[in-house]
């Protein structure tokens, strides 16, 4: 009987598709892999033949993944994410130092602890500082070079930022709460929320009056009054806590956007701290 012959993925082709699909250009995908236009191309064109459909599509967008590239994408990015983690693993001599990571605390559970917990498992010589924070603040800090690793969650991520993970931006309140159906609808957002200027906006474009109970930049002290019926807040639907639910409001309140959780590492040389935990991050949360 007649085997089928083994067919392995190449790993410098999968990371010149993933590096398009990120940039939306070959050309820019060049430029970042200090490679030739017409070597990307050629390696393009041997992995379609070597799966038999197209990946990539050419649109007013740029170059976006096809359908079924898109399946492709989630496989390479994370045999990408591997294999980067364990190259650092195996051949840095000095795997040991601190590297500090830092997250909004509404993202932090359930993911965040798990991907730390495995990493120092891992990586026992390496001390994980982590502190959680707003996105704006989370951002400032990562450019000043005061953080290594940062997650933010985003509607578009900035420069060098990775979107790891995407979910619905949701209302949520009380669990059988009525806060939702009052006008002026009391809402309880930290001031420096990145979802309150979204949500504001989407009631304001909707004509439904708000009053904001919370005024506060304690994160914790909106999420107890949403808990307390006492106003409405928006959230990731991956991160809804306990003592809260999604509002089922049937039209009244208006939907709201996507939002990403984006992954900043540093990638200065040197950095294999920071890109291992990326590792981690990505997969924990992907």
């Amino acid at each position: 009987m007649t085997q089928n012959r083994l067919r392995n993925l190449d790993l410098g082709t999968l990371r010149s598709f993933v590096t398009i699909a990120d940039s939306g250009s070959m050309t820019r995908a060049a430029g970042r892999l200090f490679m030739t236009q017409s070597a990307i191309s050629m390696q393009i064109k041997r992995l379609e033949s070597t799966l038999g459909f197209s990946v990539l599509d050419r649109s007013s967008q740029g170059m976006q993944p096809t359908t079924e590239g898109e399946q492709l994408l989630q496989y390479a990015n994370q045999i990408l994410a591997i294999n980067d983690e364990a190259m650092g693993r195996l051949t840095s001599p000095d795997y040991e130092g601190v590297i500090r990571f830092g997250a909004p605390s509404d993202v932090v559970y359930p993911h965040a602890p798990n991907a730390i917990r495995d990493y120092c498992r891992d990586f026992p010589r390496v001390q994980v500082k982590f502190s959680a924070s707003r996105t704006s603040l989370l951002r400032e800090q990562f450019d000043q070079g005061q953080q290594d690793v940062i997650l933010t969650t985003e509607h578009e991520p900035g420069p060098g930022g990775k979107v790891i993970s995407t979910q619905p931006l949701l209302w949520t309140g009380a669990a059988d709460g009525i806060a939702w159906k009052k006008r002026p609808l009391p809402i309880c957002f930290c001031k420096k929320c990145a979802f309150r200027p979204v949500a504001t906006a989407a009631l304001d474009d909707a004509g439904i009056s708000w009053n904001d109970v919370a005024s506060t930049d304690d994160d914790l002290a909106s999420d107890a009054m949403a808990s307390a019926d006492l106003g409405i807040r928006a959230e990731m639907e991956c991160v809804i806590h306990g003592g809260r639910q999604v509002i089922e409001h049937g039209g009244q309140l208006p939907e709201l956007p996507a939002f990403s959780i984006v992954l900043y590492a540093d990638d200065k040389p040197g950095s294999h701290l920071g890109q291992s935990l990326a590792g981690y991050l990505t997969r924990a949360y992907g």
